[in-house]
């Protein structure tokens, strides 16, 4: 068996997911709008479709509250599931 060399995981980045075609599906904390001074979502992006999700509203507090466990489990769950059946390859540097 052969292993691929690691690369650095992109800034923020919490967890990452290998999809079928050899993609990466990263979690991540970010900003949700540009005006945001900090990290306040926790989103995952597929690196060879264009599938995304975010997750983080705490209906509680009443605003996005980034790396929550709820949060960060959710979008963990949807980048696994996507991971599994996404067929897309990388998309070129």
């Amino acid at each position: 068996m052969t292993t691929q060399p690691q690369t650095a995981w992109p800034e923020n980045t919490v967890a990452r997911y290998l999809t079928v075609g050899g993609a990466t599906v990263n979690v991540t904390h970010e900003p949700r709008y540009s005006s945001d001074t900090a990290p306040n979502v926790t989103a995952a992006y597929c690196g060879g479709c264009p599938a995304y999700t975010d997750s983080g509203w705490s209906a509680y507090a009443g605003r996005w509250d980034n790396g929550s466990v709820g949060a960060d489990n959710a979008a963990c769950t949807w980048a696994q599931k996507h991971a599994e059946t996404c067929r897309a390859i990388p998309k070129p540097a």
